[in-house]
């Protein structure tokens, strides 16, 4: 029982960076569909659920290696997708309200996120979840009722985080650029804060 609320503790802990990335992304839309729930809930659960495991595999040699600069690789990838959300906010919004959405929003761009951006932030924000891998494998422990049980949290909470991004979205569709722009600074404050947590500053 105490390992099992002690697991719980660790999801909710991890799930939040994902949490806060789902929340800012909702909140910047003009729509938030069932499949941009899906899309989130699933994509970040899975990664939440699948870096545990490979950190497991990995093992303490492994962890040496990767500790020196995974954090990094996190700063990048948030940096990344920031900019991108920037691009999209200050970019030429007459262009994008003249774009079909397969011919069936009367000339309204119905608005996404790509495939390859969500993939981005879905590893961004569960290279911490490699630690806790690295640590049952180092302490002999079980993993894959823990990587489930992250996994399953980290897509339920995201799911209500998008959902509750929507409920925003439609108080403030006015402010969709200040809100976009609110998303990419808190994706550059996660960044620089994975950076200190590392011992960068």
């Amino acid at each position: 029982m105490i390992e099992f609320v002690e697991v719980v503790g660790i999801a909710v802990a991890l799930s939040i960076d994902a949490m806060v990335v789902a929340l800012c992304w909702s909140a910047s839309q003009k729509e938030i569909t069932t499949k941009h729930v899906a899309k989130f809930a699933i994509v970040f659960g899975f990664f939440q659920a699948l870096m545990p495991l490979l950190g497991w595999v990995a093992g303490d040699a492994l962890h040496q290696f990767i500790s020196q600069w995974d954090h990094w690789v996190a700063f990048v990838l948030l940096a990344g997708v920031a900019a991108s959300m920037l691009k999209e906010a200050f970019g030429d919004d007459e262009e994008e309200e003249k774009e079909a959405c397969c011919g069936h929003c009367e000339g309204v761009k119905k608005s996404d996120i790509a495939w390859g951006e969500l993939l981005v932030l879905a590893v961004a924000t569960s290279l911490d979840a490699l630690a806790i891998g690295f640590s049952f494998s180092m302490a002999g422990r079980a993993i894959v009722w823990p990587a489930i049980l992250i996994g399953v949290i980290c897509l339920v909470l995201t799911a209500l985080a998008v959902l509750a991004g929507k409920r925003l979205s439609e108080k403030a569709k006015r402010f969709e650029t200040p809100m976009t722009c609110l998303g990419a600074l808190v994706l550059i404050l996660i960044g620089i804060r994975i950076l200190f947590e590392h011992g960068v500053f």
